[in-house]
């Protein structure tokens, strides 16, 4: 019922409401600078008024009001420019990564510049046609032996920073996993806060801050997708390599049991003495309940069955070590994994009879790990490359050179691992022999086998191997000497050599057969070349992205802002308004205790 008391009523929870309204701005104004902060409104509505219709309700001329009353204490977001921001994050964050190692690793190639590769062969075949021209010259030897291991070297230094930067970016990958997991744990922990607070009816709008913050973060790693649960819980899930969700992959986090990413490290598969495959692998953690993970470990090629690896959190050893298993043919193929990652143990391993093992991992859309990831395996090729054109140069002046196909026959110019080492880039270097004595360099055309008597010649032989520059060969199929003249040679009909054709002495000195360019081959030059503007393309792509995402980013962030960021303006507008509503409210109170004294007190005078 309405009456002095009643309007007291309404001046209390008047105070009340401003009082209210001035803490949510005091706290957005010290807030203002906070990261990931979302401004705060109190949202101010009537409370329920008296005289709703009933058979003891006094008449009215209408609804008492009853004052105001807070509904709710809300946060200013736009889930859609969340989204939009952390999807492009993502993918900006991806070039940024690769642009950062791509202009490393141009700066390890130094192309071009006097001292990179393609200078160095350049000055390599000069020196060569330089001897042809001289043969019996010492200055010109020397030249030939200065030039050539400076081009080994450059090789060699190429790819062991090569090697240098994946062992990097390998470490950067497990840091990242890490930094991952532990986001994925807070976020989990903050989704069991946030259903206790929704439960009691309560909107806990710094908690949500807080998780969208992590948010923020986690898409500067790799892209997901998130999916609403009950009471204001999430799950994320990681997208797939076309960008799309599939709901059957594992959850990464979710309201009831904290998943993660965990992180295979160094794994190495061998078979006999040579090393097959070596690399650093992200996994995904599947939790099948509270107390055990299932992993499906599958490691490079085709397989039968994916191998699952059973392991308990409760048991907590930071590596697994798997050896001899036997291929289908029965060969021994010895590997270990080392298995970083926390709480996790390896528990069981079924058999398999596949010699070939493969990661089934994360699959990074993008984010910083999936440019990690990629430059791992673009290192990979870049590597690859090099050595294939170490191999090839190898083989190619081994061959004239020595004038055999026996690597044991003659005098090789390089030694003979770079033709026969998975790193020949690594290992290529320029025969010893030759360094201490310039004249077994093998010029001419005519060579004595059976003695140390090399003559100089007339120079043929070093005019050959100065050309080399400008044969055109398939550079992916020179693995042996007996493959390099089957792909630049042909006997006196033209035809290509043939297995047979090849037997013999003296095969650069047999008049049956001459050297060609392969139409359908490259120079070794221009194969390196061609590695390099791959490189150029590679990173141009990489800085043109990051130009637009980050724009795109720039303004995506500054319309989120402008919808959910702290104005000190507005706040003071708005801490006016509630201070001048307060006061008056303050104000009612003076006027409503003047008119009880003229009731209590005046009546009584009069």
């Amino acid at each position: 019922m309405s009456g002095l008391f009643n309007t007291f009523n309404i001046v209390k929870r008047g105070m009340f409401a401003q009082q209210t309204a001035l803490n949510v701005v005091s706290h957005n104004v010290a807030n203002a600078n906070t990261e990931g902060y979302s401004v705060q409104r109190a949202n101010l509505k009537t409370s329920q008024p008296f005289g709703m219709p009933s058979l003891t309700t006094a008449a009215e001329p209408g609804q008492i009001g009853t004052g105001v009353e807070v509904a709710s204490i809300t946060r200013t977001r736009d889930e859609f420019l969340d989204y939009y921001i952390r999807k492009e994050t993502s993918t900006l964050k991806r070039y940024e990564t690769r642009e950062y190692f791509l202009s490393e690793i141009e700066a390890i190639f130094t192309e071009p510049s006097d001292t990179g590769i393609a200078t160095l062969l350049s000055n390599f075949w000069d020196a060569w046609q330089g001897l042809a021209t001289n043969p019996e010259s010492s200055t010109a030897r020397t030249l030939v032996i200065s030039n050539a291991e400076a081009l080994a070297h450059g090789i060699n230094q190429t790819y062991i920073q090569l090697e240098d930067r994946e062992v990097g970016i390998a470490d950067l990958i497990q840091q990242q996993i890490f930094e991952v997991s532990n986001i994925l744990t807070q976020i989990a922990d903050l989704n069991e806060q946030i259903k206790s607070v929704v439960i009691g009816g309560k909107i806990p709008n710094d908690l949500l801050d807080r998780r969208d913050l992590l948010l923020d973060k986690l898409s500067e790693r790799f892209d997901f997708d998130i999916k609403k649960t009950d009471y204001m819980g999430i799950k994320i899930l990681p997208k797939l390599n076309n960008g799309v969700v599939d709901e059957n992959n594992p959850i990464l986090v979710d309201s009831k049991i904290n998943k993660g990413l965990a992180f295979v490290n160094d794994i190495s598969l061998t078979v006999g003495q040579n090393e097959i495959k070596k690399k650093d692998f992200p996994i995904i953690v599947k939790k099948e309940d509270l107390s055990s993970i299932r992993l499906y470990l599958n490691i490079n090629g085709d397989i039968n069955k994916p191998v699952e690896i059973e392991v308990s959190q409760d048991e907590m050893k930071n590596f697994l070590n798997v050896e001899e298993i036997k291929d289908e043919e029965g060969n021994v193929i010895s590997y270990k994994i080392n298995f970083i990652s926390p709480h996790v143990v390896f528990y069981d391993i079924q058999e398999f009879k596949s010699g070939n093992l493969k990661i089934e991992g994360a699959p990074f859309y993008n984010g910083s790990l999936k440019g990690l990831d990629s430059l791992y395996s673009e290192i990979n090729d870049y590597k690859l490359q090099l050595n294939n054109l170490a191999r090839a140069l190898a083989i190619s002046v081994n061959t004239v050179h020595s004038n055999s196909t026996d690597l044991n026959e003659g005098v090789n110019f390089f030694n003979i691992e770079a033709e026969t080492h998975l790193k020949a880039a690594k290992v290529i270097s320029v025969n010893q022999k030759l360094k201490e004595d310039i004249f077994l360099i093998n010029a001419g055309k005519i060579i004595d086998r059976n003695s140390k008597d090399y003559a100089a010649g007339n120079g043929e032989r070093a005019l050959i191997i100065g050309q080399l520059r400008n044969i055109r060969m398939e550079i992916l199929k020179i693995t042996s000497r007996e493959e390099f003249l089957k792909n630049v040679y042909v006997d006196k009909d033209g035809k290509p050599l043939t297995s047979a054709s090849l037997s013999g002495p003296n095969l650069a000195d047999r008049s049956s057969t001459k050297i060609f360019s392969n139409n359908s081959g490259t120079t070794i030059d221009n194969y390196f070349k061609a590695t390099i503007s791959q490189l150029g393309v590679s990173n141009q792509e990489a800085k043109r992205m990051v130009k637009n995402q980050q724009s795109l980013v720039d303004q995506l962030v500054i319309r989120r802002e402008s919808v959910s960021g702290v104005s000190l303006d507005e706040e003071m507008t708005n801490m006016l308004q509630f201070q001048r509503a307060y006061e008056a409210n303050a104000k009612m109170i003076s006027v409503i205790d003047e008119l009880l004294d003229v009731v209590v007190n005046g009546l009584i005078r009069r």
